[in-house]
């Protein structure tokens, strides 16, 4: 195992050693690292100051060492301030990553400064310091997302640690009493949005999975053992389990209903560091955190190409670049798993998602998480929108994903409409065929997309028998803007069967229910009148309609989205006399084991 994460960390610390500025004397190039997708130099590239110094120490590596050297450089030349911060982007006035910075450098510092000399040492450690007294008086953690008030706790807890100043660990407690408010009762951490602790019409919370379990829980575990805080620490495991929930078995995270879904990838969320090493450090107390840190540092494996991450499984099959803020965060975390000899607990094995017998209620988010034998599902009618982002995240009793064992993913919904949130955190499609990937009732009238996903009123009530599980939706088709279609009433309802899904939908005339099938451009479709099936890795994934016409507007051309980074087999639904209703079923050469 130990060999397996040295191999992926020197592949992406040589992927970003060679996009490093090392050719040009201009300081505001000099030493950063360029990004072929996004065609800058992000602000955060300092992470990778961590990992480049534990190759240089491991390895003897002058390149690496150098590198770091530079990078520090870049970073006071672009990004630092002075009043101690280290803005986002050059472009940006955003200082709340700092905390990250700081992160990075206690590690780089206490880990492996001895490589750097005693002189460079101090002035990295004056520079770390000026920054810790910076993030010590910030306030906005206080009513900004969630994460940073976490990351900021720990922060403060490892330089009070590494400079000797009280005041340090005073402001990490502050700020660890205000984040555990943050835990609701039945193990959820709220507070993606704002008000971090406000409430929605439907009841539901601000949550969004990924940061949770690739940034947040990670960090305030890590606070929680740095300080020896038992308490803390048992609660926090009970979180972790309730969070395993939404992770799958072949390593990826459902955020397909989470608040800041924008920056969703399939293995976690763009510019966190990766859930492996907060993981890795629970497994001591829920084993299954091991399976889960094993599974998605697999699925990273899986997803990296010429020593860069790629923004999701399908992203290098559609010509998209990946953008390099994936690679330099998720090195640091990797950094920390070889540091601390944490690789030790990965393991295979089942995760606690495959191993469900009911169906799950999850009602922070309103949201049904369903097994069937070999699939899991998963249908939202979270209504919690982040600020200025309409049409993130998909409500309205959407089949928001729908993961088979063998087959893989399925239906995969992305953002609603893809908009540039974070600018320099997000990448412009390059490609005409970007398109929606979200399963959805539509109706188009007078320019205007009436859609079930925009629907945040909607009832929902679900069944469960012997072997099956019901859902019921009713609402009415509403635009982005949350205006209702005037006769835009519909019902859906959802049969899952232990092998099969079934949907029938009671819907206005010429609505029409788009179903995108998860499907790389590569494998082979047979499409007829009444089904459609694609074949891939021995399986069989076939929609058949039982009432409406099916039919591929595209033909057999893929779209794809960057949230979460796949492509997809575009198919329609027409009504037929207000009626839609289809099946979707698998069949496989052989059972999985």
């Amino acid at each position: 195992m130990e060999k397996t994460c040295e191999s992926l960390l020197r592949s992406w610390c040589g992927g970003l050693l060679k996009l490093q500025v090392r050719n040009q004397k201009e300081p505001g190039l000099r030493g950063g690292i360029l990004c072929p997708s996004c065609g800058m130099i992000h602000g955060r590239c300092f992470d990778a100051i961590y990992p480049f110094l534990y190759l240089a120490d491991r390895d003897g590596d002058e390149a690496y060492l150098e590198g770091a050297r530079l990078l520090y450089e870049w970073a006071e030349q672009n990004v630092s301030r002075q009043d101690g911060s280290y803005v986002n982007d050059i472009n940006s006035q955003w200082k709340g990553t700092t905390v990250f910075s700081v992160l990075g450098l206690a590690e780089a510092l206490s880990l492996h400064g001895r490589v750097l000399g005693k002189e460079t040492c101090e002035r990295w450690k004056s520079r770390m310091e000026r920054a810790a007294d910076f993030l010590e008086g910030f306030k906005e953690f206080e009513v900004c997302n969630v994460n940073y008030r976490i990351a900021c706790c720990l922060a403060m807890e490892v330089c009070a640690d590494l400079l000797g100043k009280e005041k340090y660990r005073k402001r990490g407690r502050e700020l660890a009493r205000l984040a555990v408010s943050q835990l609701t009762g039945d193990g959820i951490l709220a507070g993606e949005g704002r008000p971090v602790d406000g409430v929605s019409p439907r009841g539901c919370r601000p949550v969004d999975v990924g940061y949770n379990l690739e940034e947040s829980l990670p960090a305030f575990f890590q606070y929680a053992v740095k300080t020896g805080d038992a308490p803390l620490r048992e609660k926090l495991v009970r979180v972790w389990r309730r969070h395993l929930l939404f992770m799958l078995d072949d390593g990826a995270m459902d955020n397909s209903f989470g608040t800041r879904n924008y920056k969703w990838t399939y293995w976690g969320s763009r510019t966190s560091d990766g859930c492996g090493l907060g993981c890795l450090l629970a497994a001591r107390w829920e084993p299954d955190l091991g399976a889960a840190a094993f599974k998605n540092l697999s699925l990273l494996s899986r997803c990296t190409f010429n020593g860069l991450l790629y923004g999701g499984p399908h992203l290098k099959d559609t010509g998209e670049p990946p953008c390099v803020h994936h690679t330099f965060t998720h090195a640091k975390a990797l950094a920390g798993i070889l540091d601390q000899g944490l690789w030790r607990r990965l393991r295979d094995g089942s995760l606690p998602r495959s191993r469900m017998k009911k169906a799950e209620y999850v009602r922070e988010l309103d949201t049904l998480v369903i097994p069937g034998r070999e699939y899991t599902a998963t249908v939202t009618a979270y209504d919690w929108e982040y600020p200025g982002l309409p049409g993130g995240h998909p409500g309205g009793g959407t089949l928001s994903l729908l993961w088979h064992r063998q087959a893989g993913p399925v239906l995969c919904a992305g953002m609603s409409r893809y908009s540039l949130k974070e600018p320099y955190n997000m990448t412009l499609p390059r490609r005409g065929n970007h398109r929606c990937i979200t399963p959805r009732l539509e109706l188009c009238q007078d320019g205007e997309v009436y859609s079930n996903m925009f629907d945040h009123t909607c009832g929902m009530e679900q069944e469960q028998g012997q072997g099956q599980f019901r859902v019921r939706v009713r609402g009415r088709l509403t635009d982005i803007h949350k205006k209702k279609h005037e006769n835009g009433e519909y019902q859906v309802f959802y049969l899952f069967e232990p092998d099969r899904v079934c949907v029938q939908a009671k819907v206005p005339p010429g609505a029409r229910w788009i179903l995108p099938l998860v499907s790389r451009q590569k494998e082979e479709v047979e499409a007829g009148e009444r089904k459609v099936t694609v074949k891939r890795d021995g399986t069989a994934v076939t929609v058949a309609r039982e009432r409406g016409r099916i039919t591929l507007p595209r033909g057999l051309e893929r779209i794809y989205n960057l949230v979460p980074g796949v492509e997809a087999l575009e198919l329609d639904m027409e009504e037929e006399d207000g009626e839609i209703a289809f099946c979707l079923s698998f069949d496989y050469d052989s059972k999985p084991s």
